[in-house]
């Protein structure tokens, strides 16, 4: 298999990049779902609104800025795809009446209906998956990339520190 990389072409002989096996099996996965998903009742959601907006509602009602604090996406594509869910009928948003500069999103009858049909869905792609692995491998690959978050810093390197002024 022959990769493109940034000093063009890698010879088939030097193994894929982890990072480009880890981005393409999240591309496949994404896609799997996609599909699935547009051939439902809930046509308008995608994988990113449910992985970062409504999953995050299903112990209940929350701040908008709670959500976005539980993400690894800026504010900026939170709140635009809680006006989309909020279009589309799957969440409510109110303001909060402790702080009426904040708002609070929670699940309608719709998203409750939705996030169900996710959960089964990534379950559906999981076992597919799983079946054309073996279960053995699936078991694995699950175990290993379970333990590299574990071990692997989240983010990667460190904040940089303010560089410091001199008062001399």
């Amino acid at each position: 298999m022959e990769v493109i990389g940034s000093d063009g072409p890698v010879p088939a002989s030097e193994p894929v990049p982890l990072v480009a096996l880890l981005g393409r099996t999240e591309a496949a996965f994404i896609a799997e779902f996609d599909c699935r998903i547009r051939e439902s009742e809930f046509s308008a959601l995608s994988l990113a609104h449910s992985r970062n907006v409504l999953r995050h509602l299903a112990g209940g009602p929350l701040r908008a800025s709670h959500i976005v604090g539980r993400c690894d996406v800026s504010k900026q594509a939170i709140s635009q795809q809680i006006t989309h869910l909020h279009a589309s009928g799957y969440v409510h948003v109110e303001i909060d009446p402790d702080d009426h500069r904040a708002r609070v999103v929670s699940l309608t009858d719709k998203g409750i209906r939705a996030q169900r049909l996710v959960g089964r869905l990534f379950a559906e792609i999981e076992s597919d998956w799983a079946q054309v692995l073996g279960e053995p491998d699936s078991l694995a690959l699950r175990r290993v990339l379970t333990k590299a978050l574990d071990v692997v810093p989240r983010g990667g390197c460190p904040p940089a520190e303010a560089p410091t002024t001199s008062t001399c």
